[in-house]
């Protein structure tokens, strides 16, 4: 797969991504699979990931400030 910002070739990875639900919330989602760029280091997610980790979002209690979960689909 090719990088769709710079042409690069993209890898197979797994990261750590912090996500901002709203101006006092964050969620820290550990060992997430991402497409990163070898070159730029631009990130894509793939769909099913995207799914899993819309539902992980969902399910943050309302009143935590800082949460950090490990990605487990």
């Amino acid at each position: 797969m090719k990088c769709h910002v710079c042409g690069g070739r993209m890898d197979s990875i797994r990261s750590d991504l912090p996500f901002k639900l709203d101006q006092h919330k964050i969620i820290v989602v550990k060992d997430m699979p991402v497409e990163q760029c070898q070159s730029c280091y631009e990130f894509l997610i793939q769909d099913p990931v995207m799914e899993y980790l819309d539902c992980l979002l969902d399910s943050v209690d309302s009143g935590i400030e800082l949460e950090v979960r490990r990605f487990a689909a």
